[in-house]
């Protein structure tokens, strides 16, 4: 049969779906009448619709038993639309009232509001229930529409044009584990199953929050904008933004497989009911699926929640392709004791199985097994999604009404068969429901008003003024201060001052630990003598029980040397930089910025180079050619180990910079914020500082590491003037200090064969004046001339890695410190943001649990007031 031509011979059958539910007695013996008009009836009247050419187009109010009615044959008033707008007609300042105070957040109050949910296994027809309902298509995706509740509120816009706005509800945190490595929701953790403490497992309550989804026009969306807004609700640690219409390909996979939150529809449109509703998650009782068996409590908790209101109808969906007596829905309905807050629903009554016994189901709808307060109805809806909602209404009614063997054994219960009957017993519960609640909520809107008003009055005075103002006011006279003293320039700033020190000092330390070479002794006196031995600073002639066998250490700095006799000189191959023990400054709240001493260092060395080291390296790099060259790559290598201690002095300077910049910035601190240090304002300045500096830091010490990486990796200049001068000037040192060794053995032996050694100046003079004829051939010639590059490469590196650390620290650090705390300050209290002045007064209070305590109070308060004018206009 055509679409068409059903749609045309259904509009005759249609009428015997509708008016039998206003005689119709719940478990309660008394009767419901149907509120489909736009009057409210009183307690002792009942509103009945006035058919008008074959459809309901007015209304008329009448005393019980005076019903008017306009029948077919079959004795039905029928819409020849199959109409959705018959659902809730007549209730729409009820139940708009009900969706506002719901949007405010009422529920949350622990003040329970009236409402339709939707429950039943899975695989039950729910989706096509609810589409039924309300007209619009649902995603048909596994994983998705099953595994968090939908909220759908309808509203009646006889003018307007049909619109639907998407938002996602959050009341609930996600306290589990959203491990990248957790695709699809695996990995279970066993702590995020549901306990007596935690029903919902992971999912903890929180203040509700409503994020704005998409505003859509077009009923064909719908799919596609709901399947996405419920893939951001199982992805919590995702932002939604992500998901939105409009972002191409949105990831499919879902961090968890469940979430109590709420995907929220609120639809306008002409001929639509005035009315609200959930459907929840499918009941399951066992899981197929491995690491899934955790859903079937949290499922089972969430659905409980719902429909232990006393306030809930509940619509029960059980396909007549199973048997009810196994419907976990069912069961559980009984277990809370809701049976008389509960309509049943039979679904998929075409795919019953042929031959199939009746009795069962007859029994069900007679009401004498599985029996619940509101009866059964049966509806059959087509699950192709093509199918427009007209024409899946007029399908149903010719199913109904040509059909064995609704059209005759069962016939008796035809006024409950199809979806239109069912909406309206919706409107009839939901109205009497709303009616019934509605003097409880008031009284306990106001007696929740009284409660909040008293507990405020408990509270002491709050801080007042304005709260925002004064903070950035102390925030900008930090700043001034901050900059002031990293700007320097005067007595009063000495920051600059005192590191500038620290600087020098960490100059010093690399001068002064240049890469030194030792010379083996003499070949016929193994004495030692060093260059303080030689002529230019011997203090007297030592005695043959006196002199050492040790090597002599050449340097290009003879002020650097201790004296020959020296037993730190004698007894080491490393030449040590002088140090005192240092006291570092800890970051406190008030440490003083420039401390009336500068801390020492740690102890450093030199790299010292043996002779025969020397000569290794040299050959070790030789490839052949011209003897007695030196090739670069053995300068290169002397090179990064001459600067290879250069880690420790760097980590120890950037630590002394740490602190003294800390010490100076929480002085200031102290300075502007110390009368607040009992709130948590002032805690909150420094953890905003510590974690400043610890990122400033960081970034600061991987880039200078960087930076001696660069030095440490392969020598290289474009400074060949500077280090030539250097090259020559230690190369003429080095040979002049060999040549002073070979003229002290010389004299040495000369005294030793005439038995008349000399002293003091006079021994001086004579190693001064030996003739070059006299001395021996220079043995270390090449070592000398290799030592000298590396020597004078060093001066050089070592200047400009002190300049670039130095200039890194002063225009990087400093002027992050001067530049971005204050704004990172103003970030994090958000001044200018909603709600500034009642989160300063948490902060600035001494006693913040009150406050804390009042802001709860105040937005409960704000909820009720706003609750009790809408209270007041509906009455």
């Amino acid at each position: 049969m055509a679409r068409r031509s059903i749609k045309r011979e259904a509009t005759q059958v249609l009428a015997h779906h509708v008016s039998a539910t206003s005689d119709d007695p719940g478990l309660d013996g008394r009767h419901h009448p149907v509120s489909s008009g736009d009057t409210i009836a009183d307690s002792d009247t009942t509103i009945q619709d006035e058919p008008v050419e074959g459809g309901y187009l007015s209304n008329h109010i009448g005393r019980p038993g005076q019903g008017t009615k306009n029948q077919s044959p079959r004795g039905q008033v029928i819409n020849p639309d199959g109409g959705i707008h018959v659902l809730g007609r007549g209730v729409k300042e009820l139940v708009q009232a009900i969706q506002a105070l719901r949007h405010l957040g009422v529920e949350d109050l622990d003040l329970p509001l009236p409402k339709i949910v939707v429950v039943g296994d899975q695989s039950t027809g729910k989706s096509s229930l609810i589409e039924g309902m309300s007209e619009i298509k649902v995603p048909r995706k596994a994983g998705t529409c099953t595994r968090c509740p939908l909220e759908i509120n309808l509203t009646n816009s006889s003018t307007g044009n049909w619109i639907c706005k998407v938002s996602l509800f959050k009341k609930y945190v996600y306290d589990g584990n959203l491990s990248a490595s957790r695709p699809h929701g695996r990995g279970f953790a066993k702590s995020e199953g549901a306990t007596r403490a935690r029903p919902l497992g992971p999912w903890i309550a929180q203040d509700a929050e409503d994020f704005p989804f998409a505003t859509i026009t077009s009923k064909s969306d719908v799919p596609d904008v709901l399947h996405r807004a419920q893939l951001a609700t199982l992805n919590p640690g995702i932002a939604y933004e992500r998901y939105m219409p409009g972002r191409l390909n949105p990831p499919e996979d879902h961090q968890v497989k469940f979430s109590p939150n709420i995907v929220r529809l609120d639809i306008s449109g002409p001929d639509l009911p005035n009315l609200s509703f959930y459907d929840l998650p499918g009941v399951i009782n066992v899981s197929d699926i491995a690491g899934e068996e955790y859903l079937v409590t949290l499922v089972k908790n969430l659905v409980k929640a719902y429909v232990s209101a006393d306030d809930s109808i509940n619509l029960l969906a059980i396909p007549m392709t199973d048997d009810p007596a196994n419907s976990s829905a069912s069961q559980l309905i009984r277990e809370i004791k809701a049976e008389s807050r509960t309509i049943g629903c039979l679904t998929k009554p075409d795919r019953r199985q042929e031959g199939e016994s009746l009795d069962q189901w007859i029994q069900i709808l007679n009401g004498e097994r599985f029996r619940l307060g509101h009866g059964y109805y049966v509806i059959k809806n087509n699950p192709d999604p093509s199918v427009d909602h007209e024409t899946a209404r007029a399908e149903e009614a010719s199913f109904f009404a040509e059909c064995e063997p609704w059209m005759t054994l069962l016939s008796e219960h035809s006024d409950r068969f199809g979806t239109l009957p069912l909406q309206t017993m919706l409107s009839q519960l939901l109205t009497t429901q709303i009616r019934k609640s509605l003097p409880r909520i008031t009284a306990q809107v106001q007696e929740k008003a009284e409660t909040i008003n008293a507990r405020l009055k408990e509270l002491p005075e709050p801080l007042h003024g304005n709260l925002p103002a004064i903070v950035l006011g102390e925030l900008m006279k930090f700043e001034k201060e901050l900059q002031k003293n990293i700007d320097g320039g005067s007595r009063d700033y000495p920051f600059q001052k005192a590191w500038n020190e620290r600087a020098m000092q960490f100059r010093k330390i690399l001068a002064d630990t240049k890469p030194i070479m030792r010379l083996p002794p003499p070949q016929k006196h193994p004495q030692c003598a060093s260059v303080r031995d030689t002529p230019s600073g011997t203090q007297g002639t030592p005695t043959p029980a006196s002199r050492t066998t040790e090597a002599i250490a050449i340097d290009s700095e003879d002020d650097d040397l201790p004296p020959f006799n020296s037993p730190v000189q004698r007894s080491g191959s490393k030449r040590p930089h002088a140090s005192a023990p240092s006291t570092p400054i800890k970051s406190q709240r008030s440490t003083n910025a420039t401390p009336r001493s500068v801390p020492v260092l740690a102890k450093v060395h030199s790299k010292c180079f043996e002779v025969v080291e020397v000569q290794s390296i040299i050959q070790d790099a030789y490839v052949g050619g011209i003897p007695n060259q030196v090739h670069p790559r053995a300068t290169e290598e002397m090179i990064i180990l001459s600067m290879s201690h250069w880690q420790e002095p760097l980590e120890q300077f950037l630590k002394e910079t740490q602190e003294l910049c800390e010490g100076m910035v929480f002085e200031q601190v102290q300075g502007v914020f110390g009368h607040r240090q009992q709130t948590r304002y002032f805690d909150l300045i420094l953890d905003i500082c510590r974690g400043f500096f610890e990122d400033a830091f960081s970034e600061q010490r991987q880039l200078l590491k960087r930076v001696l990486a660069w030095e440490l990796s392969r020598p290289k200049t474009l400074n060949d003037e500077a280090m030539g001068i250097a090259r020559d000037k230690a190369l003429t040192k080095l040979q002049n200090h060999s040549r002073e060794i070979r003229a002290y053995e010389y004299v040495e032996e000369q005294e030793a064969r005439s038995g008349k050694p000399s002293t003091g100046a006079a021994r001086k003079e004579k190693i001064i004046k030996v003739p070059e004829s006299q001395l021996k051939p220079e043995p270390y010639g090449r070592e000398l001339l290799a030592m000298s590059v590396v020597k004078g490469f060093y001066e050089v590196a070592y200047s400009r890695f002190v300049d670039i650390v130095c200039s890194s620290i002063h225009c990087e650090l400093f002027v992050k410190c001067r530049n971005e705390l204050f704004p990172a300050m103003i970030a994090k209290f958000g001044v200018t943001e909603p709600g500034a002045n009642e989160r300063f007064a948490i902060l600035l209070a001494a006693n913040a649990r009150d406050e804390e305590r009042r802001a709860i109070l105040m937005k409960e308060k704000e909820t009720i007031e706003k609750a009790q004018e809408r209270l007041e206009g509906l009455s």
